[in-house]
C-alpha cells in the first residue's frame, strides 16, 4: 500500500518547541512512508538559506533523515516561508514545487498548493503578494544582512496579525469563483491545500477539495493517502 503524508501551517519558531516535538513524533510515528508534501507555512518566516540559525539546522537535520530513509519530500512554499531556496531543499533531500502543481495520487489527479492563491477577497494582501515574489525584490532582500531580514520579516509578521484580527472572516477564507476557476484550469477533481486554517472537506460541482489546519501546541492535522482514498486525520498531543 502506498502512503502518501500532507502537512501545512506548522509556523515553526524559536517559540513554538510543542509543534517543533510534534513532527519530530510523526516523522517518527510515519517512517516508511512513499511521499511527504508539506504545503507552505513550514516556518513562520524564512528569511534565506544562508540562516544557520539552531531551530534550522535541527530541522533540515530531521527531514534528510527522512528523504535519506527513502521517503520522497516536496515542498511548497507558503506566504511565510517564501524564501525557501533550492540549498534548503538540497540540504534536506527534496524537491521544491512551484504554486500550483498536479499530481498522480493513487490514479487520481490532485490539484496542490498553498492556498492564499485562492483568498482573491484579501485584495490588499494579493498586491503585497505580488510585490513580495516578484524575483527581483527577493534578490534585493537576499542580499541584505541577516539581522534586517529577521527585523523585517518580524514587523511583516506584526503587521499580518494585526490584519488578520480586524479582517472579516470571509476575507481571510478563500473566494468560491478561484476554487471553481483553479477546478476547471487544471482538469481535475480533487485540490488539497492549507493556509485558511480551515481544516474541513469541500466538496463542490467542481471537485472536492481538503484543507489542512494548523499546528498547535497540542494539536496537529494532516491528510493521508492511501490506495483506499484521502483521509483528513486529527491528532492531539
Amino acid at each position: 500500500m502506498t502512503t502518501t503524508l500532507f502537512i501545512s501551517d506548522l509556523h515553526l519558531s524559536d517559540n513554538t518547541p510543542e509543534i517543533e516535538a510534534g513532527l519530530y513524533a510523526l516523522l517518527e510515528r510515519e517512517h516508511g512512508m512513499d511521499r511527504l508534501y508539506i504545503l507552505g507555512d513550514f516556518f513562520e518566516y524564512w528569511i534565506g538559506d544562508d540562516d544557520d540559525a539552531p531551530l534550522n539546522r535541527r530541522v533540515i537535520a530531521r527531514l534528510k533523515a527522512v528523504s535519506d530513509s527513502g521517503t520522497a519530500v516536496f515542498v511548497v512554499r507558503g506566504n511565510r516561508d517564501l524564501a525557501l531556496g533550492d540549498v534548503f531543499a538540497h540540504q534536506i533531500g527534496a524537491q521544491l514545487l512551484g504554486d500550483t502543481t498536479v499530481i498522480d495520487l493513487n490514479g487520481t489527479p490532485a490539484l496542490i498548493l498553498h492556498g492564499d492563491t485562492l483568498c482573491t477577497d484579501d485584495v490588499e494582501y494579493q498586491k503585497m503578494r505580488v510585490v513580495l515574489h516578484d524575483p527581483s525584490w527577493q534578490a534585493e532582500m537576499l542580499q541584505r544582512p541577516l539581522s534586517e531580514r529577521r527585523e523585517f520579516a518580524q514587523g511583516l509578521r506584526a503587521a499580518s496579525k494585526a490584519k488578520a484580527e480586524n479582517d472579516p472572516d470571509n476575507i481571510i477564507d478563500v473566494n468560491d469563483d478561484a476554487v471553481a476557476a483553479s477546478f476547471s484550469e487544471h482538469k481535475v477533481g480533487l485540490m488539497i491545500h492549507g493556509h485558511t486554517h480551515r481544516p474541513n472537506r469541500h466538496r463542490t460541482e467542481g471537485g472536492e477539495r481538503l484543507v489542512l489546519g494548523d499546528w498547535s501546541a497540542n494539536e496537529s492535522w494532516i491528510i493521508r493517502s492511501t490506495d483506499s482514498g484521502c483521509q483528513l486525520e486529527h491528532y492531539r498531543y
